[in-house]
């Protein structure tokens, strides 16, 4: 497995974007890695640039912000396209299908992400879906792990329809 990941989780605010962070971080936790989570929006709460980087290493981390990404989840156009020129060739985007035009060619990912969630159930539950994606697509925590950190951070009402969406999202549904 990698010895350190640098992802970022970039859309539109109400994505669940902040909190997909802050599960995917804790996730990295109960598996005893470092981790350093940031996150940056606009000021509104729905709609404006919001984004969620979180590093995981085995070792020490020295820079809060992610440099050369691994991982580039874009949920919407100026996601993608604030990051498609800057990262290597190297860095996996996951991209919305339905809302993002991919031009690198390759190491990208399209998924429909809301098209699915509504067949789901809920627009609500994009966060473990993509999650779900992410970890289908790079190894960077143990599904387990995930299961885990989404039980922790949502309330129990909400357990079984996140579950099932990461477990779609994962391929395991």
């Amino acid at each position: 497995m990698k010895k350190t990941w640098q992802i970022v989780m970039a859309g539109d605010g109400g994505q669940g974007l902040i909190v997909g962070g802050r599960i995917l971080a804790q996730a990295a936790i109960l598996e005893g890695k470092n981790v350093l989570q940031t996150q940056s929006y606009g000021i509104a709460a729905r709609g404006g640039y919001s984004e969620a980087q979180v590093i995981i290493s085995d070792g020490e981390i020295y820079n809060p912000k992610c440099e050369t990404p691994d991982l580039v989840l874009a949920l919407t156009q100026t996601a993608y396209d604030r990051y498609c020129e800057q990262v290597d060739e190297n860095c996996l985007i996951i991209y919305e299908e339905d809302a993002v035009t991919p031009r690198r060619g390759k190491n990208e990912v399209g998924y429909p992400f809301k098209d699915t969630c509504l067949d789901i159930g809920s627009l609500k539950v994009i966060n473990s879906l993509f999650l779900g994606v992410i970890l289908k697509n790079a190894p960077i925590v143990n599904k387990e792990s995930m299961v885990n950190s989404i039980k922790e951070a949502l309330p129990s009402k909400l357990h079984e329809i996140n579950i099932k969406a990461f477990n779609v999202g994962v391929g395991s549904e």
